[in-house]
Parts: structure tokens; sequence; C-alpha cells
């Protein structure tokens, strides 16, 4: 695993909050749960990762858990922005050009001023002239 994602070792495979791991090999069998399932010996889930290469010395450095990372990258003016150039993708249903630039920083204005809002994104890339002029 990766230090990125063993933050988020603190969910199982279906995305469910865990706080420990069943250590699933036979001679960790300390009985049954039903005809089907054994009841395995479980260690405390490690969830312990680190950021590392985002350019933001602030934001680089070790991490608890996943809650810890998405705060830390929350506040990333490089996350922000690339996730309001998604949304541009999306809506656009094409990548950005050169000439998608303002609308680009009015989104990411609007995010700003509106304390986060992403409907507010949103508003602002379905009222600009990047989509009302769209081919």
């Amino acid at each position: 695993m990766n230090p990125l994602g063993l933050p988020f070792e603190m969910y199982d495979d279906f995305g469910r909050f865990r706080k420990d791991e069943s250590i699933e090999s036979p001679e960790n069998v300390i009985g049954k749960i039903n005809t089907f399932f054994n009841q395995y010996k479980t260690l405390p889930v490690d969830a312990k990762g680190s950021l590392q290469g985002t350019g933001n010395p602030s934001l680089d450095g070790n991490v608890r858990d996943a809650l810890d990372l998405i705060d830390r990258l929350s506040k990333s003016d490089r996350v922000r922005q690339s996730i309001i150039r998604h949304a541009f993708r999306f809506y656009m249903g094409r990548n950005e050009m050169l000439s998608d630039s303002q609308t680009l920083i009015n989104a990411d204005k609007a995010y700003t001023s509106s304390g986060g809002s992403f409907k507010s994104v949103i508003l602002s890339l379905l009222t600009s002239d990047s989509f009302i002029y769209r081919k």
C-alpha cells in the first residue's frame, strides 16, 4: 500500500468504517459466526499515512487517517482548481481551452466568494459564455 492509500484502511472493502481488521488465515480462527463464516483474531487498524509532493510545504506531512487527509487537501488551492476544472469538463462535455480561462476564473471566484458552495460553481459554469455559446 502506498502512503496516500493507507489512511483509507479505516474503511473496509465496502466503504464501512472499521476500527479492527480481521487477520484471515486458518491459524487465526477463534470460532464460528455461523455455518459459512469463521470468526478471526483482529488487529487495530493503522490508518496513518503521509501526503507528499503537493508543492505546498504546509500540506505535506504525516496524516492520522482519511479524514485528516481530506481536511488537509481541502485547504489546497491546487485541489480546488482541479475540482473546478473537472466540473467544467463534465458540464461542457470537453476539455478547457485558453479561451475558457475567464470562465474558470469566474467559477473559482464563485466558489470562494460563496464560502465553498459547489452549487455556485455549477451556476457560474452554466451561465458562462463558454456554456451559452458552445457548439
